[in-house]
This record gives structure tokens, C-alpha cells and sequence, in this order.
């Protein structure tokens, strides 16, 4: 396998402290970073950076006795974009590969990443990222099935083709992120933001290995309230139109269909008629054909089970 033998990586891990009742998964961090010593590529330096201050993190970096582990205390909160900002700036390497606290990389995913990337130097715009195990109830499923097309934006990958990144995956060279850091305290949608941002403001290149190298857990106790579970449609809609112009309405429509309009409909802070409202405005940006499709699916079993529910209050 090729691998530039000269190119330097490093890890960057953002974690913050949980609330006691969910000292498990402050604990997966342990998983995480041997995920990355045990790599057949060795990165150079990793930094767990606490968004906050995590006394939990502190401990599990100090059993390591790892002089190549660098653990950094934010002091602020500033969410998991700023806390990976941190650890860009403080890396020097070729490559910098982002991993979550709570996931894990296979042990050759670096060497497989570094060989995909060989026609390329650091110098260039360009990333990678790998395929995952997403874990689920008593499986396993391997996501994405394809890479993106040359003529796809990467929006239109992942919303209407099935794609699949997670910044996990990710390892970017040291020309692009010196371009596009991640965007500061969003509460979610941070790859996504950072990824809409390398394509369509830095033009960057994606190099896809179709390799499951990455295991994205999501079967523990706390999941659930992971910000990323969170009903935050009006977030998520006011950031989709943040990148309009770039957009076509399909990925619109698909986008709000998959992270707007259920938690619209779910709101319990709001009355049935401004639901109602705030719909037909959201479906303004959508296509005749896409707006047709909503009243089927969603609208019209809402206004009957409201209806419903009416008669019988």
C-alpha cells in the first residue's frame, strides 16, 4: 500500500463533562483515544480538547502517560466546533483527522486515508473520509453504500443520494482548514456546516475510501440527550437557508423533511393554526411536486388527527 511516509497526522477529540448520571459515557473517551495509538500509521500528536472543563477527561488523558497526548481546557463553553478549532490551531502536522469522544477508528484507517490521498500533498484543498459502522439495535449498518459523484455537490450527496459523513471520518490537510475552521458554537448540524462550507466556499476535494474504518456508536444511556436529539427544528431551518443560494429545492425539501417538519409538528410550545402557518411557509422553498408530497405525508394526517382530537376534547 502507498503511503507518503513523510506526511505527519494528528487527532483531535472534543469531549466535555457530563452530568454524573452519565459517567459511562464520559468514559468512552478511554475507547477513542486507544482507537488512535493503536493505529499502523502513527499520528504524531493527539489533542483532547474539554469544550469547557472536564475533570473526567483530565484523568482518563493522565492514565495514558503519553507524552504525545496533549489534553486542553477551553475554560468557556463554546460547543464542539469551537472545541475542534482549538485543537487545529494547536496542531502543526500535514493532516489534521477529527474523531468524537464517542466513536472509534479501525486501526488502519489513517494508512488507508493517507494512501487514498497520495496524488495530493497538505498543500492541497482536499479531505477524506471513510465509510462507518453506524451501530443500531443488534446490528451493525455500513453507511454510505457510494462515494460522491464528480458532478454532485456534496449537499446534494448526502440529501439526495444517500450520503453519509460524519466528522469522525474526516482527515483534512492543513490547507484547507486554515481556510475553513468549523463554525462556533452552533448546537448541531457542525459537519454538515463544515463540509457545505469546504465545497462550496473552498471548492475542496473529497477522497472517498469505501472502507468501514470509523464505528459510530450510538446505543449507550444518554444518547437521547445528545444535542443532535434535541427538538431544535427552528435552528435547523434558519441554518438550511443560510446556504439557499447554493441549494436547488429538492435537497431544501429533503433536508426540512428530515430534521424541520417533525419537530414543527411536535411542538408543544406552539398553537395548531401557527403550526399550520409556520408549514406553509417552510414549504414556500420547496418544489410544486415536493409541496404536493408533504400535504400527503405530513399535513393532511395532521389536520385529520387534530380535527380528530378536537371532536373529541
Amino acid at each position: 500500500m502507498e503511503v507518503k511516509s513523510q506526511a505527519t497526522v494528528d487527532a483531535v477529540i472534543p469531549t466535555y463533562e457530563r452530568p454524573a448520571d452519565r459517567q459511562a459515557q464520559n468514559q468512552m473517551l478511554r475507547d477513542a483515544l486507544s482507537s488512535v495509538l493503536a493505529q499502523t500509521y502513527p499520528v504524531s500528536n493527539i489533542f483532547v480538547i474539554a469544550d469547557g472543563k472536564s475533570q473526567t477527561a483530565r484523568s482518563i488523558v493522565g492514565q495514558f502517560h503519553n507524552e504525545h497526548i496533549y489534553f486542553i481546557e477551553s475554560g468557556e463553553k463554546n460547543g464542539g466546533g469551537s472545541a475542534r478549532n482549538i485543537g487545529i490551531r494547536s496542531s502543526q502536522a500535514d493532516y489534521v483527522a477529527f474523531l468524537d469522544d464517542d466513536d472509534i477508528w479501525g486501526p488502519n484507517k489513517i494508512e488507508r486515508q493517507l494512501s487514498a490521498l497520495a496524488n495530493y500533498s497538505s498543500e492541497d484543498l482536499v479531505f477524506s473520509f471513510t465509510q462507518v459502522q453506524s451501530e443500531e439495535v443488534g446490528r451493525f449498518d455500513l453507511l454510505p453504500l457510494q462515494g460522491p459523484k464528480t458532478e454532485w455537490s456534496l449537499a446534494e450527496y448526502i440529501f439526495l443520494h444517500n450520503g453519509y459523513i460524519t466528522t469522525s471520518t474526516i482527515m483534512a490537510s492543513r490547507a484547507l482548514l486554515a481556510k475553513n475552521m468549523f463554525t462556533e458554537k452552533l448546537p448541531k448540524h457542525q459537519d454538515w456546516d463544515w463540509l457545505f462550507k469546504a465545497d462550496f466556499f473552498c471548492k475542496a476535494k473529497s477522497v472517498f475510501v469505501k472502507m468501514p474504518l470509523t464505528t459510530y456508536r450510538t446505543q449507550y444511556p444518554g444518547r437521547s440527550m445528545s444535542v443532535s436529539q434535541r427538538n431544535t427544528w427552528q435552528f435547523s431551518h434558519n441554518w438550511i437557508l443560510k446556504f439557499k443560494s447554493y441549494l436547488n429545492p429538492a435537497i431544501i425539501a429533503s433536508f426540512d423533511r428530515g430534521h424541520v417538519v417533525d419537530g414543527l409538528l411536535n411542538d408543544h410550545s406552539m398553537s395548531k393554526l401557527v403550526k399550520l402557518i409556520k408549514l406553509f411557509q417552510i414549504m414556500q422553498d420547496f418544489s410544486w411536486a415536493d409541496q404536493r408530497e408533504e400535504w400527503r405525508i405530513k399535513i393532511k394526517p395532521f389536520i385529520k388527527s387534530q380535527l380528530r382530537g378536537s371532536k373529541h376534547a
